[in-house]
């Protein structure tokens, strides 16, 4: 922990949080990515983190530590410097931690106050259907992600498909400085049928 902290400090050091989506945004260390392990894991870290020297600080749920560790290793990423000790648990214990409101989509619907609605799907799959008013900001343009958006302090709704990329899309955000942020769980495919109930 007390090495964790020290290294995490460094400019040049990213925190790389490879746990769920929806574990991540109930609690995670401030600053920190989200990748989660169980999803498209390879693809979405090498757009993520491109720099394979990059340093990482690995936060990893303790059943997924060495398979994580394995994984990076076979993925060619030399810059992996740590894993967390006990986990977020650890971390919660003794540290303060980031969160991020995970909307279902039926609250979503209800919800009254402006904001901006942030699809991160492709722009293939945007253009097969959308919400309305949505931006379309594919996650894909991780370079660029998020430099469109102003920090209005209005509340920004993230979503994508199904989840996964909401949740780095969210972490991103987050690390980036944009406080109002919110996830719309089960992405578009849950407001699809949220719309279609009502």
């Amino acid at each position: 922990m007390k090495q964790f902290k020290k290294l995490r400090k460094q400019h040049d050091v990213t925190v790389l949080d490879t746990r769920s989506g929806d574990d991540f945004l109930k609690a995670f260390i401030p600053g920190s990515i989200n990748v989660g392990f169980k999803g498209p894991f390879d693809t979405f870290l090498k757009q993520v983190v491109p720099d394979k020297n990059q340093k990482l600080l690995i936060v990893a749920e303790e059943q997924d530590r060495t398979a994580v560790a394995e994984r990076l290793a076979q993925l060619g990423y030399t810059g992996a410097i740590g894993i967390l000790d006990g986990g977020i648990d650890h971390w919660k214990e003794r540290e303060p931690v980031d969160a991020v409101t995970n909307l279902s989509a039926g609250r979503f619907g209800e919800r009254s106050d402006p904001g901006h609605i942030v699809d991160v799907r492709t722009v293939k799959e945007f253009d097969k259907g959308h919400i309305d008013n949505a931006m379309n900001i594919p996650l894909t343009d991780f370079i660029n992600f998020g430099k469109t958006l102003e920090k209005d302090n209005k509340p920004l709704y993230v979503h994508c498909q199904s989840g996964y990329r909401s949740a780095v899309a969210v972490s991103i955000l987050r690390a980036k400085g944009f406080k109002n942020v919110c996830n719309i769980q089960g992405g578009y495919k849950a407001l699809k049928d949220e719309i279609k109930e009502n």
